[in-house]
């Protein structure tokens, strides 16, 4: 029964004749992304310009201009052109345009618009793309699990070190990132297939506890305020959700005592050297190391010798270790860990204002309907679960917390995704799904 579950949809999908062959191909591409996620940012990276060059094709080719009238698309695109004009010129043009592939950062939102034009044209497309999410993730869970007691996963990667797991990223330490943003994601999936199918989503807990758990024995505390946020958010928004986070809230918290109980290392890393680190910053008590603010510092210092256009996209490494700019021992890096302090130091003003403008627009959409909540019956808020697109985006974006490279594309892989579906939704077609418009 459960092997049916998964394999129906790709069934449908395969033999249903009225999906073009090209819709076929690309939402192919799509579906597997979860799976090529693991492997590294090249093949992500390439099945998402893929798909992006197919839309911008096809809808030039059909004359499909109702996907670029809106002010999501317009805006990304402005911000993609003024990050290509400031690579231009700055003082370092070639290494601003080619490190992190910047000079192609437009390429995302062909890929959101490729998402939205895939998930009109299929209507299997969101069940296979859940069910190859699902799959990954217990894999990868199940996997990390298996390295934080053996020591070393199914194919021989040892622990990045005592406190930090890997799996099957081997020496890259992102498999927490990797599970919160997806499930996130998947859940929102869940509840739009399966909100009536009570068995379903009680099913869909043990998922997300084995999620929690998980991140927190990775040991990335970033990854794990995602996740705590989000189900902050749920309680809020989304009624008939609250007993399912209720549960997973109290089974998640019994399993993680208990493990850091039986090993202490967890604990270490994720309360104490928190709390110490913490504490230790020029403003403490705010969700980031002190390692961390010695980069923002950093940051904030080359902002303020050019407060208006910034220094350049990706050019906050080489200029990160010059005298002026250095602040402590380890303010130099690849980049800031903190998207909105990496824009002012490499945009300025002028690109922080795209970001600002952006997460203040997630915001009053959050602020108006909670608002919207405090007014209305629990059954009259049930149209309020495409919102489950929209929290991820929020949580993605929060300003106070540590981020990877805003042109880190494996990232931005799953940052785009929600925002395809989110997009789909707001402007779309909604003939397939089962979304409700206010």
């Amino acid at each position: 029964m459960i092997i049916n579950f998964f394999i129906a949809p790709f069934q449908f999908f395969y033999t249903d004749k009225s999906i073009s062959s090209d819709i076929k191909f690309f939402s192919i591409l799509l579906i597997l992304i979860p799976v090529v996620l693991i492997s590294g940012p090249a093949l992500p990276d390439i099945f998402l310009s893929l798909i992006g060059f197919y839309f911008l094709s096809k809808s030039i080719w059909q004359k499909k201009w109702q996907y670029y009238q809106n002010p999501l698309f317009i805006g990304f695109l402005l911000f993609s052109i003024y990050g290509l004009l400031r690579s231009i010129f700055s003082e370092m043009p070639m290494e601003s345009l080619m490190t992190g592939g910047s000079i192609f950062y437009f390429r995302y939102i062909f890929f959101v618009l490729g998402v939205w034009y895939l998930l009109e044209k299929n209507p299997y497309l969101s069940r296979c793309l859940l069910n190859t999410s699902v799959i990954s993730l217990v894999i990868i869970c199940s996997d990390a699990l298996y390295q934080y007691f053996f020591g070393f996963n199914i194919i021989g990667n040892p622990k990045f070190d005592e406190n930090r797991l890997t799996g099957f990223f081997g020496d890259e330490p992102i498999i927490g990132r990797y599970i919160a943003y997806l499930v996130t994601f998947v859940f929102a999936l869940i509840y739009q297939n399966f909100s009536k199918n009570k068995k379903i989503m009680y099913m869909s807990l043990l998922l997300l506890i084995l999620c929690n758990v998980t991140v927190f024995l990775s040991g990335e505390r970033a990854p794990l305020f995602y996740l705590i946020l989000f189900s902050i958010l749920i309680l809020i928004y989304i009624s008939n959700y609250r007993i399912y986070i209720f549960i997973n809230i109290f089974f998640s918290i019994i399993i993680i005592s208990g493990i850091t109980f039986l090993n202490s290392n967890a604990k270490n890393r994720i309360v104490d050297l928190t709390i110490k680190q913490v504490s230790q910053t020029e403003l403490p008590f705010l969700p980031y190391s002190n390692h961390h603010e010695e980069h923002y510092i950093s940051s904030l210092k080359i902002f303020n010798d050019n407060k208006i256009f910034g220094i350049g996209p990706n050019l906050f490494r080489f200029q990160c270790g010059k005298n002026e700019y250095k602040y402590k021992l380890r303010s130099c890096s690849t980049h800031p860990h903190n998207f909105y302090i990496q824009v002012l130091a490499e945009m300025g003003l002028v690109g922080f204002m795209f970001l600002l403008i952006f997460f203040s627009y997630l915001s009053l959409v959050l602020l108006k309907k909670l608002l919207y909540c405090l007014k209305t019956k629990k059954d009259e808020q049930k149209h309020l679960h495409y919102l489950l697109y929209l929290i991820p985006l929020f949580i993605y974006w929060w300003p106070l917390i540590p981020h990877m490279n805003l042109y880190n594309n494996w990232n931005n892989v799953l940052m785009m995704l929600p925002l395809g579906f989110y997009m789909r939704y707001l402007y779309g077609n909604l003939k397939y799904g089962n979304f409700n418009q206010i």
